[in-house]
């Protein structure tokens, strides 16, 4: 339960815009958050005195399903990084990174593809958002499966949609966040037809 309580604690504070603003300007993104790097250093430290006091089976028990919850973490509360530019996405993209490249040295075959192909559709825009969930609406129908990496939920895909235009929401000027608004619900209508018709 501790190791779990610390991710959820350090994924709400590396996700919230007053700790780590992602709206960011253009210079290159180097370096990852350091609540991601802290939680790296933490994630390891609780790893090694779990070895050091438990049999096989019970390190298993407490390694098992962190890929998974954070995963489902940083996917469930993408809004709550909201204002979110290109730049922000991309320094997103590079924690999730480092957290996968440290989980493997802790879970077997953890993979993070899941919260990254989320944040890279981001990166794709709106209108590939609603494409995506026209080609899952497809594959359906011929009951071709769809990864679990790549399968999101209407709530998940409407909360990206949300995020795209989170910047343009976030302005003063009317004009251009009326405008925003405007675009942002004929994504999310467009987005209802793909995903409820049947």
């Amino acid at each position: 339960m501790e190791i779990r309580c610390r991710i959820v604690q350090s994924l709400s504070v590396a996700l919230s815009p007053q700790t780590a603003p992602y709206v960011l300007d253009d210079r290159e993104i180097k370096e990852p958050d350091p609540q991601i790097l802290s939680l790296n250093s933490e994630l390891i430290a609780y790893d090694e005195t779990v070895v050091r006091f438990l049999r096989d089976r019970e390190i298993a028990f407490v390694r098992i399903g962190l890929g998974l919850l954070i995963n489902s973490y940083l996917v469930s509360n993408a809004l709550s990084t909201q204002p979110m530019n290109m730049r922000g996405c991309e320094r997103m993209q590079l924690n999730i990174l480092v957290l996968q490249q440290n989980l493997k040295n802790i879970e077997a075959g953890v993979d993070l593809a899941r919260a990254s192909n989320y944040y890279g559709l981001f990166e794709e825009g709106p209108d590939a958002i609603v494409d995506k969930a026209k080609l899952n609406k497809e594959r359906e129908a011929d009951q071709s499966p769809i990864p679990e990496a790549e399968n999101f939920s209407y709530d998940e895909l409407k909360a990206l949609i949300e995020l795209c235009y989170s910047v343009q929401l976030a302005d003063p000027e009317r004009g251009v966040n009326a405008a925003a608004k405007r675009q942002m619900g004929e994504k999310i209508q467009a987005l209802s037809e793909y995903m409820w018709q049947t």
